[in-house]
Order: C-alpha cells, then structure tokens, then sequence
C-alpha cells in the first residue's frame, strides 16, 4: 500500500513538474481545434422534403387502401421509388431546369432519398453549401420525380407531405464538441510527454534519487553554499 501511495506520488510531482508543458499544448491544440472549426471546415446544409406514397384519390380508394395488403405495397413501392429520385433521368432534368454548374454524379452525391421507417413516406434530402440552394434543389428534384413517376409507371400516387425549406444551421459543424475533442487530444499529449521528457531523463538529482537507481547507502549531503545562512539568516 505504500509503495502504491509513493507510486503515485511520484506521477503527480511529473505531472505537477511539466504543468506548464501540459498546460500550453492543452490550449494550442483547443485554439487549434477552434480555428480548425470555423475557418478550415466548409458548412453544409442540408434540405428535406418528404413525400407519400399511395394510390387513393378519394375516399373510396381511401378506405380500400387501408388494408394491409395495400399498404405493404404502397411500402415497398417507397423502395423502388427512391431509386427512382436518384434516376439520371430525374438528376439530369433538375441540372438543366435550374441551370446548375454540376454533373450528374456530383448531384448525386449530394441526394438521398429513404423510406423512413416502415411507413409509406419517403423522404429526400440534398446538402449543398448554401441552404437556399439546397431547398430549392429538393424541391425541384421532388417535381422532377412526380413527372417522371407519372411518365414511367403511368400512376399518380405520389402526393408532397411537406415541401423542403433553406435550414441555415451547418450539418458539419459542430463546434463545442470540436473544442471538447482538442481540449482532451491536447492534454492527452501533454501527459503523455511529460511522462516521456521524465522517463528520458536518467540524471540524478536528490538522494532518493540515489538509493532508489544506484541502490547505495546516503553517507552525508553537501549543501548549496548559497543556502547555508549566518546567524543573521542572510546567505554567507
């Protein structure tokens, strides 16, 4: 139980001993991760329109589509819906429409179109570097899919839920955290250095020093002449 006491105590003098150390790479890499956030990190928005899928038109479809053999179909009609959204056809269209200096690849990176949960809604999102620009894609990509639907499978069971609006908060920003990550990676480093700089560092500088590497017996100690003092308690 001692040992373990001297044991760490010993890591707290290191530590307490390269505080300084510690304490500037914890703020440098905090200031680091602060400027990395705001000044290295290009801000994506990201714009949803949701959308359901189903046949009824009035109220007698309504209550024949409320069985489940209809639902289940509407379900998986989402599935093949969403591929659809991600179609060339469907992208290219939106590209031209609104003139958008992108090809078809790069739009479709910035398009997902999912099934939210088991239900008959699907949902397409686009992220763009400008939350106006975003929504406005969303939206005309969602047109563009209703057209096409009807054109291809010559139904129109598809009906907007709600429209995408611009969301000016960025995706992938998310600055405290960034902050609280490079506070911990700094003061991780520091700790680990200054254990490093200790361990390195063989030099024998007190007696317990002494008794504790070179395993020899203390036969006396020569004091600092500058702390040897007079009667009058200034230095001799």
């Amino acid at each position: 139980m001692n040992e373990e006491i001297i044991e760490l105590r010993e890591l707290l003098e290191i530590l307490l001993k390269r505080k300084l150390l510690i304490i500037i790479l914890t703020v440098v890499c905090t200031l680091a991760g602060g400027i990395y956030s705001v000044f290295m990190i290009t801000p994506l928005y990201k714009s949803e329109t949701t959308m359901m899928v189903n046949g009824a038109k009035n109220m007698t479809d309504i209550a024949s589509s409320l069985d489940l053999g209809s639902i289940n179909l509407s379900q998986k009609l989402v599935v093949t819906y969403g591929e659809i959204v991600k179609s060339r056809i469907v992208l290219e269209q939106t590209i031209k429409t609104l003139k958008l200096d992108m090809t078809y690849e790069q739009l479709l990176q910035k398009t997902t179109a999912q099934q939210l949960g088991g239900t008959e809604i699907l949902k397409i999102s686009v992220e763009d570097e400008d939350p106006k620009n975003a929504a406005i894609i969303a939206n005309k990509i969602s047109g563009v899919f209703v057209k096409e639907v009807m054109r291809i499978l010559k139904v129109n069971n598809v009906e907007t839920i709600d429209k995408a609006i611009a969301i000016d908060k960025p995706i992938n920003i998310n600055t405290a955290l960034n902050l609280a990550i490079s506070m911990i990676l700094g003061l991780m480093a520091g700790v680990f250095i200054a254990f490093i700089l200790e361990y390195m560092d063989n030099t024998i500088k007190t007696e317990n020093d002494v008794q504790k590497y070179l395993d020899l017996p203390i036969l006396g100690l020569i004091p600092d002449h500058a702390m040897v003092l007079n009667e009058q308690g200034e230095p001799k």
